[in-house]
Formats: structure tokens, C-alpha cells, sequence
């Protein structure tokens, strides 16, 4: 049996877990109204199923409450089931419980005689290896843990007794625990194979008994549906053909159910191979045993008859001692080696240490001269600055005059443009006043009687004043036009002047004031370039005081570099000298140990071989006889696999018109691929649990029979 068997969990935390996350069925409250509205026509009548008109409505009510009726019996089989192992787990959990407190009472009572026996001696904590080996075996190290303690406080006793042992003893005992680990590990795995190997042979045995009885009420159940369904779909012509086929079976099944020959045969023929089987596989494990006791033999002959007589040649051919003297001689080399590369090393690292130093004093004379050159081009770029600093100013204030100068020929010109339009409407008044005077002089020298004159000469002369008029009234204006653009230009001319004064007087007070912020910035200046002048001396000191220190330290740690070194090789000198003096006194206890612990070596030896032979036999056996079951099994499931394959072939020749049917009545509608296997709660249609997945996922959540929708838990699986 296996050490540990997993436990059964129950199915009622499953249940209440499931409806702890989903929502309920239905609500507690009967009174309170349904959370759906329904739905209902348009004078307020319940809306009717939609095949409650068809002829095949009380056929499927029917078929599928004996769906649901063959689920619940299913449910109660696996309950039972269930039920039965729970019990057997019970009882064999019991039976273990009081094994384990037989087990640790023996324990305690072992512990406390040994205890007794080595006496109540204080025993350092010195660490050892567990001869237990299961630190990946977690079943064994959860059994063992609350015994840990004790286990190790008794091993450090009897260590303390055995302080002096060998390192070969120690390997060889590690070794050994090694093995002895993994045998209890193969052992564990190999009862716990054979117990999973009865489970399932008693599960398989109830699987067929059910198997069989399921059968036999399959068969009883298609008959009677089988006359249900002549009666309904069938006419009458086609009833002698089913009761001949019904006739047929009855005929073909056993009498008084009892086996039929060819079943008989069946069976004889798989016991007979199963017998077969075994014997083969017996027979191979009997040849292989024989071949490794011969062999077993000789080498134990040889081995007795040479571990009788050994001598030193035998010892020197061995593999420890080779692998020791090889050990050495490479540990020796190495020394050699390292001694020759640690003079030259130091050696190197003398030579590196000087050029480093006369690499860091050229490095930093490099720097000075280079500080030197860039502070003798930062003054010379500086004074470049201000020089250009000086020429921006002065080109700014070129550029501010030019452009004033500009600004003014600007204004002086449009005024000299209003002048000469003023000029010109001056010289038009000119103009009509000389035309105005000569035709007064015209007039003056032709100065008659008006009296006398005739009427055309009246007409002209009066023709010729009117244009007088007209002349003497546009000179007016011109002059009037004139006169104006002339008080214009003088009254701005007195306010330019006015502006021009102050401006003059504004800019001789701003002159003066930039004259004195110009002299107190030159002072500020020189004032500066002094205090620029003495910090560039102070710093030149302060780096010549820096590189002082900078090689008293460099001194200081090369001396400290020597002082370590001289430390160092001391260090090394008293270990070396260490390290013989325990070496030399290590050799004396082990020649004076090494002849009583490979006495008492060999002796434990001797009965551990014993044991493990006896333990290596038994295991042997074991296996063998597991797997001579393990090809029975074989056998038989092979054999079965050929009565499945026969009877499948038996019941599809067996297939006739009502088969097909029945076939097509469980078929899903939609696919016509898949059985029925799942419902639609909302109206009550059956179809194949593929396409309600597929209508789910496609969000086309309506029902292809009736075009009813559907929500994702409005669906249930059912068993035809």
C-alpha cells in the first residue's frame, strides 16, 4: 500500500463553493414577482409553447424527463460509488493511525534505550550526513520531521565514539547511505505501484459488473421504445417487420440468461493467453536469473580469494590510491608553479609600480603645462573681448546716429515737399493774378462811355469781367490754401524746435550720467582684473602645494605597499609552516587509527552485505512477480480490446430501419453531426452542446427551433 493515498474530497463544498460564486436558480421568496417579465400576447394571455400544436410534444416531454431521470441515476451510481470508497478510505486510515502510534511508541522506547545505553555525555554540534538520503523524498521527509532531533542527537553520539574515521570510510559510507536511500525509495514506489495496481483492478472489476448490467438494461430499454415508437410513427404495414425483428433478437439472446458458447470460448482463449503471457515472461526472468547467479558466483569466488590475501601491490593498483598519488603529484606541480609565477609576478608588479609613478609625475606635468597654455589663452581671449566688446559699442552708436540722421533727411523731406506744393499753389495765384492784370490793362486802354457802346462789345466786356471774377476768386483760394499750409508748417516748425531743445538738454543729462557709469565701470574693471591677477597667483601656489602632497602620498603608499608585502610573505612562511606540522601530525593518528577502522569497516561491511542481499532478494521477487502480473494485465487488455472491437462490429451489423430511427431521433437538429446532449431552459428544445457554444460565442442567442432567445445560463447538459 501506498504511504500516503490522496484524500476524497467531498462534493458538498464543491456544491456550496459553485453556489457561492454563481447567482441562484430561483429566489427564496415565492410571494415576490418573477425577475423576467413575460412574455405574453396582446390581449395579456401567456404566450403558447411553440410546439404545442406539433404531434411529437408529448414524445419529447417524455424523452426528455427519462433523460433527466437516467442523470439522476447516474448521480446516485457515482454517489454510491463514492460512498463506498470514502468508507474503505476510513477504515484503512484508521488501521494506519494506529500503526503510525504503535510505530512511534517503539520509537520512543528505542530512542530512550539508546540513550540509556551511551550514557548522558554533552556532545558538540558537529554537522553530518543524514545516511537517510531523502531530502528529495518530500513523503519521508514530512514523516520524519517531528523526529529529526532525536535522530541527530543520537547519530552525533555515536559520532563523537567514532571521532577518528578515514575519509575513504567516510565516502564509502556516504556511498553506501546513497544507495540504501535510493533502494528505500524504489521499494516505496514499488508498493505503492502495486496498491494503485489492486485499486484499479477492483475499479475495473465493478466498471465491467456495471458495464454488463447496463447492457442488459440497454437492451430491455430499446425494446420497449422501440413499440412505443411502432405505435406512433409506424403504420400498420410496417408492424410485422419490427415484431419479426424483435422475434430475431429474442431468438439470438441466451435462455434463462445463460452464457453463450462463443462467450465461453472467449474467455477460456483470454485465460489461455493471459496463462501464456505469464509463463513466457517467467521463463525469461528464470533464464536471466540463472546468468547473473553464475556470474554472481564466480565473481564472489574471485573476490573471496582475493580479499583473503592482500598486499601492498593490491592496495597501490587501486583506484583511491592512484587517484591520491595523482592528487598529489598535481598538488606538488601546482605549488612549483605558483611559487615561480608569484616571484615573477612580483617582480612585474616592482617594474609596473615604478612606471606607474613616473607615468603619474609626466601625466601631471603634461597638466600644468596644458593649465599654463589655457590660462594664457583665456587672457588673451578675454582682452580680445572686451576689444570687440569696445568696437560693438561704438558701430552700435554709428548705427543709433546714421539712423537718426536718416529719420531726419526722412522728415526734412516730406516738409520740403509740402513747400513745394505750397510754391505751386503760389505760383497758380501768381498766374491768375498777371492774366487778371492784363485783362484789366486790356480793358483800361479801351475806356469808353458805356452809354455808347453797342451791345455786342457790352456782352464781351462783361464776359471778359466775369472771367476776372472767376480768376480773382480762384487766386483767392489758392492763396487761402497757401496761407494755411504755410501757419501749418510754422507752428510745426516752432514745436520741432521746442522738442528739438529739450531733447538736446535730456540728451546732454543722459551723456553726463553715462559718462560717470562709464568711468566707476572702468574702475569696477581694473579693480577686478587686480583681484583675477592675485587668485591666478594663489591658485598656482595652491596646485604646486597639491602635487607636494599628492607624491608625499604616493610615498606613503608605496611604502605601504612594501610593509604589506613583507606582512604577506610572513603570513604565508607560519601557514605554510602550520600546514606541515598538522599534516605530519594528521599522518601519525591515521597510522595509528587506520588498522581498527578497517577491522571494524570490514565487519560492518560484511553484515551490511547480508542484509542487502536478503533486501535484494526480496525486491527481486517482488518485481518479478509484478511484472509477471503486469503482462497478464497486458494480455488481458488486449483480449478485451478485440472483444470490444467484436461487439461493436456485432451491434452495427445489428443495425436496421427502427436502429436508424432512433439515430435520427437523437441526432441534433441543426448539425445533424452531434447526439443531444444539452437543453435550452427558456423553451425546452434539445440540441448538441457544440452549437449552443457557437451561438453563445456568436451572440446569436436564439433557439433554431423556435427563435426564442437565450442567455448564457439558460442552458443545461442532459444524458439520452
Amino acid at each position: 500500500m501506498p504511504a500516503a493515498e490522496p484524500p476524497i474530497v467531498s462534493s458538498e463544498s464543491g456544491l456550496i463553493k459553485m453556489e457561492d460564486r454563481k447567482r441562484p436558480a430561483a429566489d427564496n421568496n415565492d410571494s415576490a414577482p418573477p425577475l423576467k417579465k413575460q412574455a405574453t400576447t396582446a390581449n395579456g394571455a401567456a404566450k403558447p409553447h411553440p410546439d404545442a400544436d406539433m404531434p411529437w410534444k408529448d414524445d419529447l416531454e417524455r424523452v426528455q424527463k427519462d433523460a433527466i431521470m437516467r442523470q439522476m441515476y447516474e448521480y446516485k451510481r457515482e454517489k454510491q460509488t463514492l460512498e463506498s470508497r470514502l468508507s474503505q478510505m476510513s477504515k484503512k486510515a484508521t488501521h494506519y493511525n494506529d500503526h503510525l502510534r504503535a510505530i512511534d511508541s517503539w520509537f520512543n522506547q528505542l530512542i530512550d534505550e539508546v540513550k540509556v545505553l551511551l550514557g548522558s555525555q554533552e556532545v558538540k554540534d558537529s554537522g553530518f550526513k543524514s545516511s537517510l538520503q531523502f531530502e528529495d523524498a518530500e513523503g519521508f521527509e514530512s514523516h520524519l520531521k517531528s523526529r529529526s532531533d532525536d535522530i541527530r542527537e543520537i547519530i552525533n553520539q555515536f559520532q563523537s565514539k567514532l571521532s577518528d574515521v578515514s575519509p575513504d570510510i567516510t565516502t564509502l559510507q556516504s556511498k553506501l547511505a546513497k544507495k540504501l536511500a535510493e533502494e528505500k525509495v524504489s521499494i516505496a514506489e514499488l508498493d505503492k505501484a502495486l496498491a494503485e495496481k489492486q485499486q484499479l483492478e477492483e475499479s475495473l472489476e465493478a466498471a465491467s459488473l456495471r458495464y454488463m448490467v447496463a447492457e442488459k438494461k440497454l437492451d430491455r430499454a430499446r425494446s420497449v421504445t422501440a413499440t412505443k415508437l411502432d405505435k406512433q410513427y409506424i403504420m400498420g404495414g410496417n408492424r410485422p417487420n419490427i415484431e419479426a425483428v424483435q422475434t430475431k433478437r429474442e431468438e439470438s439472446s441466451p435462455a434463462n440468461g445463460g452464457t453463450p458458447v462463443g462467450d465461453r470460448s472467449g474467455e477460456l482463449e483470454e485465460a489461455n493467453n493471459k496463462l501464456s503471457a505469464i509463463s513466457e515472461k517467467q521463463k525469461e526472468q528464470l533464464q536471466k536469473l540463472e546468468a547473473e547467479n553464475a556470474s554472481l558466483l564466480s565473481q564472489f569466488t574471485e573476490l573471496k580469494v582475493k580479499v583473503s590475501k592482500l598486499t601492498d601491490d593490491d592496495y597501490a593498483h587501486t583506484d583511491l590510491f592512484k587517484q591520491l598519488r595523482s592528487q598529489y603529484e598535481d598538488v606538488v606541480k601546482r605549488i612549483n608553479h605558483l611559487e615561480a609565477t608569484n616571484v615573477q609576478l612580483r617582480e612585474e608588479a616592482e617594474k609596473f609600480r615604478s612606471e606607474r609613478t613616473a607615468y603619474k609625475m609626466q601625466v601631471d606635468d603634461e597638466a600644468q603645462s596644458t593649465v599654463a597654455a589655457k590660462e594664457a589663452q583665456l587672457e588673451r581671449a578675454e582682452t580680445d573681448l572686451a576689444r570687440i566688446r569696445n568696437a560693438r559699442d561704438e558701430l552700435l552708436a554709428d548705427q543709433q546716429m546714421r539712423k537718426a540722421a536718416q529719420d531726419q533727411e526722412k522728415t526734412a523731406g516730406i516738409k520740403f515737399q509740402e513747400l513745394a506744393d505750397a510754391r505751386e499753389a503760389r505760383i497758380t495765384a501768381l498766374e491768375s493774378e498777371i492774366e487778371r492784370l492784363r485783362l484789366q490793362i486790356d480793358g483800361s486802354k479801351a475806356t469808353e462811355d458805356v452809354t455808347r457802346m453797342p451791345l455786342e462789345e457790352l456782352q464781351t466786356k462783361y464776359s471778359s469781367l466775369e472771367r476776372q471774377y472767376s480768376m480773382l476768386n480762384t487766386e483767392l483760394t489758392s492763396m487761402q490754401t497757401a496761407y494755411k499750409k504755410f501757419s501749418t508748417l510754422a507752428s510745426q516748425k516752432v514745436t520741432d524746435f521746442g522738442a528739438l531743445e529739450e531733447k538736446v538738454a535730456r540728451l546732454t543729462a543722459e551723456k553726463s550720467k553715462a559718462d560717470q557709469k562709464y568711468f566707476a565701470a572702468m574702475k569696477s574693471k581694473e579693480a577686478r582684473d587686480a583681484e583675477v591677477r592675485t587668485l591666478r597667483v594663489q591658485n598656482s601656489k595652491t596646485s604646486d602645494i597639491v602635487s607636494q602632497l599628492k607624491e608625499a602620498e604616493s610615498a606613503a603608499r608605496s611604502l605601504l605597499s612594501n610593509m604589506d608585502k613583507q606582512v604577506s610573505e610572513t603570513k604565508e612562511a607560519l601557514n605554510s609552516a602550520l600546514n606541515k606540522h598538522r599534516a605530519t601530525q594528521q599522518q601519525l593518528n591515521e597510522s595509528n587509527i587506520l588498522v581498527e577502522g578497517l577491522r571494524n569497516q570490514v565487519s560492518e561491511l560484511k553484515a551490511l552485505s547480508n542484509s542487502k542481499d536478503a533486501t535484494l532478494g526480496s525486491t527481486s521477487s517482488a518485481l518479478r512477480q509484478a511484472e509477471t502480473e503486469i503482462s497478464g494485465l497486458k494480455q488481458t487488455l488486449i483480449d478485451t480490446n478485440k472483444n470490444l472491437e467484436s461487439w461493436k462490429g456485432k451491434s452495427l451489423g445489428n443495425s436496421s430501419s427502427e436502429y436508424e430511427m432512433l439515430r435520427s431521433l437523437v441526432l441534433c437538429t441543426v448539425c445533424r453531426r452531434n447526439f443531444k446532449d444539452t437543453v435550452i431552459k427558456t423553451c425546452g428544445h434539445t440540441l448538441c452542446k457544440d452549437c449552443v457554444e457557437e451561438r453563445l460565442t456568436s451572440r446569436s442567442r436564439k433557439c433554431p427551433n423556435c427563435n426564442k432567445s437565450f442567455g448564457s445560463n439558460d442552458h443545461m447538459h442532459i444524458t439520452l
